[in-house]
């Protein structure tokens, strides 16, 4: 019972050390070097990804429909 609590508690201590290590790494790199954005940052990034991925489709299907009606017309 005591070896196990041991190793239970060996297990806690292993975990909380490798995500505090975690969050100093990722605070290094984005404080202190700047090689990586900020959560927000990449948030945004990501944000006006998606717009522009839903404009590009958007502006496909208008020069699509636009190209029908040319076609159509001739």
């Amino acid at each position: 019972m005591l070896l196990e609590s041991f190793f239970r508690a060996a297990k806690m201590w292993h975990e909380e050390i490798l995500a505090t290590l975690q969050l100093n790494i990722v605070e290094f790199l984005q404080d202190e070097t700047r090689d990586l954005p900020a959560t927000t940052e990449a948030e945004i990034f990501y944000e006006q990804v998606s717009k522009l991925q839903l404009d590009e489709l958007t502006l496909t299907e208008k020069l699509n429909r636009l190209t029908a009606q040319t076609t159509e017309g001739n």
